[in-house]
């Protein structure tokens, strides 16, 4: 699960408003929208900010996306070393 649709989820849990979370955090309000739309990340002040808010683990709140961060990394790495085996293929 994305950052973004974990921050929803507990705003909307909340129940309260993009701009009600900003003030909490210190951000605007197109910042929240950011995040939940993917846009952006929150940097780790806010992500800290965002766990004490939400009274949830950090894990709760971004685990999901460090599994993504993981398997995006293996693919480029695949990628990466595909490109290398082909280009020295090609030049012998």
């Amino acid at each position: 699960m994305e950052a973004g649709t974990q921050i929803k989820k507990y705003r909307s849990n909340m129940g309260i408003s993009q701009e009600e979370l900003a003030e909490k955090v210190y951000v605007s309000r197109q910042t929240i929208s950011n995040w939940e739309t993917g846009k952006n990340y929150p940097d780790i002040h806010s992500v800290l900010l965002l766990s004490s808010v939400f009274n949830v683990s950090l894990d709760q709140l971004i685990k999901g996306d460090v599994e993504i961060m993981k398997k995006n990394r293996s693919t480029k790495q695949k990628s990466k070393s595909s490109i290398t085996t082909a280009v020295y293929i090609l030049h012998f």
